[in-house]
């Protein structure tokens, strides 16, 4: 249990940053930086992808620390040393020491950024009271859109100076970030987390888990979904459409705008229609923002599509964590929900790293939207058939 009580409002502030942390700097906000990283002769474009790579498969170790490693440490100190080493990895990018050193970069990020997203809600709707928890946790995910407009706003600033300066910047917010958040974190529990075997709840039904394991598959299909976007998108624009680097960065903005607009009416909208029917809009969301690419050759209706895949992440993720709460109950969200993030990293590795070795062997950036394509509709294929499995929820446990 924490050791003392925050407000609501400053634990959904810290909320906030700690998100913007494990979302933002530690993964998306490398995007914008790729374009004058390859220009910059740092990596090529496969290489960029390889580094994706190496941050996603990092997000997995993370998950399975963030899950097991309370055994050991406690959530306290392990979401502090996650802060401070997600400071440090950022900073690493500042020097081009070589691909492999910005490789371990990125897996040090991934790693801090999976302890960060997994601990965060938690420690945080601890401090806010049963009625306001949809909506703090709404404001919370906000914090990884938010920034990435900030950032990719900040960024076209400082990019004439090269990738350095990028970086730099960078570090400098997730810094502050981890400032703002140090509070909260300060209140997570100081002891070790070993429940004994007669603790642990019953296992699940073969109804619920043929559900959790279609939810699960869908998941890691999104994961694969929005890899071009949140990986590619930014080198796609200046390389395939002519996007200068400031601007390919910039436009990288409104994909965080529709991050922040996505996890704002996440929960408004699974209170009005459901979260299963919410989840299959928001898939739609995201077939509808990659098909926008395959479609058009327009830098205005790229940038839209970045926009709708926006909506898309930020509403799958909470939408999944709830889905998950509804199937599995609340004693038991904590561990399954952090496997559904393992899930998702094992997604987010197969996608980086089968997509970097796509344009290796020289498919274009496109190709990856077909693969995208295809991966969303069958999510949510795998979606729809959970629709029809007879299940009653565990809504009323939550």
């Amino acid at each position: 249990m924490p050791t003392s009580k925050l407000g609501t409002f400053r634990a959904t502030i810290s909320g906030f940053c700690l998100i913007a942390i494990g979302l933002c700097f530690t993964r998306w906000a490398y995007t914008p930086l790729v374009p004058p990283m390859i220009d910059g002769g740092w990596v090529d474009k496969s290489e960029a992808g390889y580094l994706g790579g190496f941050n996603s498969f990092g997000y997995m170790i993370g998950c399975v620390i963030a899950i097991r490693g309370t055994r050991w440490c406690s959530p306290r100190g392990l979401m502090r040393i996650s802060i401070l080493v997600a400071v440090l990895s950022v900073a690493m990018g500042i020097r081009d020491l070589g691909f492999t050193w910005l490789a371990v970069a990125r897996l040090a990020s991934g790693i801090a950024g999976a302890v960060c997203i997994i601990h965060a809600p938690a420690t945080m709707l601890r401090h806010v009271d049963s009625e306001r928890r949809g909506f703090c946790s709404g404001i919370a995910f906000a914090g990884a859109g938010v920034m990435i407009v900030l950032t990719s706003l900040l960024l076209p600033l400082v990019l004439d100076h090269g990738a350095s300066a990028g970086w730099m910047l960078e570090t400098g917010l997730t810094l502050l970030m981890a400032w703002l958040a140090w509070p909260l974190v300060s209140t997570a529990s100081p002891e070790t987390v070993g429940p004994a075997k007669d603790d642990r709840p019953e296992p699940l039904d073969a109804e619920r888990r043929g559900v959790l394991r279609l939810l699960s598959i869908a998941y890691l299909l999104a994961a694969i979904g929005v890899t071009p976007h949140t990986l590619f998108l930014a080198d796609y624009l200046h390389r395939d459409l002519g996007v200068g680097i400031a601007g390919s960065s910039s436009l990288f903005a409104v994909l965080g705008a529709g991050c922040a607009v996505g996890s704002l009416t996440s929960g408004l909208a699974s209170a009005w229609i459901g979260t299963r029917s919410k989840l299959i809009v928001a898939y739609l969301f995201g077939v509808i923002a990659v098909l926008m690419v395959l479609v058009f050759e327009s830098v205005a209706m790229v940038t839209a599509s970045a926009f709708l895949m926006g909506v898309f992440v930020l509403q799958c993720v909470p939408l999944t964590s709830v889905r998950t709460l509804e199937i599995v109950g609340l004693d038991r969200h904590a561990s399954f929900w952090g496997l559904m993030a393992i899930s998702f990293g094992g997604g987010l590795v197969v996608a980086a790293y089968g997509m970097s070795g796509m344009l290796e062997l020289g498919f274009r950036y496109v190709d990856l939207f077909v693969v995208a394509e295809v991966t969303l509709v069958a999510g949510i294929g795998l979606i729809g058939m959970s629709w029809f499995r007879r299940m009653e929820t565990t809504a009323s446990e939550a």
